[in-house]
């Protein structure tokens, strides 16, 4: 009959093994080992008091064996009383020096506890025992991830899994692995197959599934197994609010809010969630309701910055004046470096510099590290004394560790040695400036010959401006003049549209760019397109092609001084400054390449050097556009590099600017 209950449990039969070890110990009382498969089989089923009553009935029975101890063990570390295991475990030892789950439960308490050298010992002992158990390959891999050892690790688990496939432990380890390295579905499988064998549905278990689930973007599957994992532990706000994300991502804002006051209403003052759920209930229109609940946190814990921003927040959602939220901010702490961040960066948008310096001197007289307060300090110095804007940016470079940061910081270095003169510096600041990660912008399309575009025809202006350069100044002006004529809703907007806006389509996809489709998109615009002017973001031989018949007013400057001011000051495409200078020069002369082309084949393309005659470039600009009076200016007051800058950095970019030097020649400008 013992074997009867060792087969079902091998199989994964719990059911069928714990009527047998009931049948068993009925018919045999004394039998220490019927004993002993009782409490395993009640251990499988969840009902540990069982299993603990079972386990020390086989023990006072048999206090020599170490299965029994090793058992006890067991059920005192899912209990949580990691002293009594070790307890438990070190005796089974005593007992039988062979006992193998003992060394890999010991190895697995030391890699808990962060002490690999035992956890080694404790894996050579079990190898010892039996090298390819599955539960010492499982060991084994937890150890090579521990080591940095990804591969070893992989290769251990899948080794586990295939010596014994009813594994809980080996498919979760396997699955884990997947997970970390961003393999979804093979992630996915492992861990349900973990689940599938671990009638105990772990909730660590269910955690890992809903993260395969959701990468793979599978909503319904995600909130089927968010819903097992709420309901064994309802208490849970990371489950609640991971089921508020993905009902949202379904459109389902309603029930999103309903998990996210749940959690509110247990945790009130979480400012996370706090965040996330005003926003919501504002945009499902209950803003009194986002509002009740801000002030309801703050009642609660006015001590709190992290709720203090969130009010501002719900401030700004409301239309309310964020000085009066400010200004409660600071009485309710006075000393709070965050506030008072806040109070700078709100004066400085208000132009009182002299407030916006005052509330910044006050936070770095508290906290000198402090990045904000710093950052507006380095913008306000910089004009007056580069090399005391140097100075701080020097200090505050080796304390940044967010990405984002250094790439301004190493950005504002490099300008401050640029006034001072010492260009190739500075090159070499902006070069590891662009190797940071920067965020919400646009990589640049390719420039796509004429030969992949479909031929069309269209009766309209096209205005376009190369990345680097600021004809901002022109197009407001312009649209001034020309009001629903002039096109500019493509700034700032990444929309697919009609095709040639900042994001482009391969040829022949159903988005690319077509006349038909440019039409259709300006009429729905409510213009007609004779007459109208589109700026577009980008231009190549397939936007020639594609559009052809249309006037093209083309506002450039120099090449080069384009680059840097690109690299430097960004663009009105909000195109991603390639990381390497060298790719996005070559981006620039390919696109310019294309521009020079059709100047030379078609004629209907205008060049403007805004750069030069500034008197002749606003009359050119005047005569291409219809514009009833004349500009003022042709620049404006932008932040750009001077013309001619370029000169500065003629041997730290040389090989850059060769690359530009040609085009830069067919357009008109020196070639060095």
């Amino acid at each position: 009959m013992l074997a009867d209950i060792t087969e079902a449990l091998r199989r994964g039969d719990a059911a069928a093994a714990l009527a047998a070890a009931r049948a068993t110990v009925a018919a045999e009382p004394e039998n220490a080992a019927a004993h002993h498969l009782l409490g395993v089989c009640l251990q499988r089923t969840g009902d540990a008091a069982g299993a603990r009553q079972a386990f020390n009935r086989a023990l006072e029975m048999a206090p020599d064996v170490a299965a029994h101890h090793f058992s006890l063990a067991t059920l005192a570390l899912s209990e949580g009383d990691a002293k009594a295991a070790v307890q438990g475990l070190q005796q089974a030892l005593v007992l039988d020096p062979n006992q193998l789950g003992a060394y890999v439960m010991l190895a697995h308490l030391a890699l808990g506890r962060g002490d690999q050298a035992e956890a080694e010992r404790n894996l050579r002992l079990a190898q010892r025992v039996s090298a390819e158990h599955p539960q010492v390959r499982v060991l084994e891999g937890y150890l090579a991830q521990a080591r940095g050892d990804g591969e070893r690790a992989l290769k251990c688990f899948t080794l586990a899994v295939e010596a014994d496939p009813n594994l809980a432990a080996a498919h979760l380890a396997l699955g884990q692995a997947f997970l970390a390295r961003r393999m979804w579905p093979f992630a996915e499988q492992a861990l349900s197959n973990a689940l599938r064998l671990d009638p105990s549905r772990a909730p660590a278990t269910l955690r890992a599934l809903v993260e395969a689930r959701r990468r793979q973007g599978k909503a319904r599957e995600t909130l089927e197994t968010l819903g097992e994992l709420i309901a064994l532990v309802p208490g849970d706000p990371v489950a609640r609010v991971l089921r508020a994300e993905v009902l949202l991502e379904m459109g389902r804002g309603e029930e999103a809010a309903t998990d996210l006051e749940a959690v509110l209403d247990a945790h009130p003052t979480h400012a996370p969630v706090l965040g996330q759920a005003v926003a919501l209930l504002h945009r499902l229109g209950r803003p009194e309701e986002a509002l009740a609940r801000a002030e309801a946190a703050l009642a609660r814990a006015p001590d709190q910055d992290e709720l203090w921003k969130v009010r501002l927040n719900v401030s700004g959602m409301l239309g309310e004046d964020a000085k009066d939220i400010l200004d409660r901010w600071q009485d309710a702490l006075p000393d709070s470096t965050a506030c008072l961040e806040m109070l700078t960066a709100f004066h400085d948008t208000r132009g009182e510099d002299a407030l916006a310096e005052t509330y910044a001197d006050r936070a770095l007289a508290i906290n000198p590290d402090l990045y904000a307060a710093n950052l507006y300090k380095l913008r306000s110095e910089f004009p007056q004394d580069p090399a005391l804007a140097l100075a701080r940016v020097s200090r505050l470079l080796p304390m940044a560790s967010d990405a984002l940061a250094q790439r301004t910081l190493l950005g504002w270095r490099g300008l401050a040695l640029d006034a001072l003169g010492r260009h190739a510096d500075a090159a070499g600041s902006w070069r590891e400036m662009i190797r940071r990660p920067a965020t919400g912008q646009v990589p640049p399309p390719p420039a796509i010959p004429a030969s992949e575009a479909p031929a069309g025809r269209i009766d309209a202006t096209l205005l376009w401006s190369p990345p680097g350069v600021r004809a901002e100044f022109v197009l407001r002006l312009a649209k001034a003049q020309l009001g629903q004529r002039l096109r500019l809703d493509r700034i700032g907007n990444i929309a697919a549209g009609d095709g040639f806006g900042a994001l482009r389509f391969a040829p022949g996809h159903p988005e690319a760019g077509s006349a038909a489709r440019w039409e259709e998109s300006l009429r729905a615009a409510g213009l007609e397109p004779a007459g109208a002017v589109d700026w577009l973001p980008h231009v190549d031989g397939y936007t020639f092609a594609a559009l052809g018949g249309a006037r093209v007013l083309a506002l450039l400057t120099d090449p080069r001084d384009a680059l840097l001011n690109w690299m430097l000051h960004g663009s009105l495409q909000n195109y991603l400054f390639l990381h390497e200078v060298g790719h996005s020069a070559e981006w620039l002369a390919s696109v310019l390449e294309a521009l020079a082309d059709e100047a030379e084949a078609s004629g209907r393309i205008e060049l403007v050097r805004l750069d030069a005659d500034a008197g002749e470039a606003a009359q050119r600009i005047e005569q291409a556009l219809g514009l009833g009076e004349p500009l003022p200016g042709v620049m404006g007051r932008g932040t750009r590099f001077p013309t001619g800058h370029w000169r500065n950095y003629r041997e730290a970019f040389a090989e850059e600017f060769a690359r530009l030097a040609p085009v830069a020649a067919r357009l008109g400008y020196p070639a060095d």
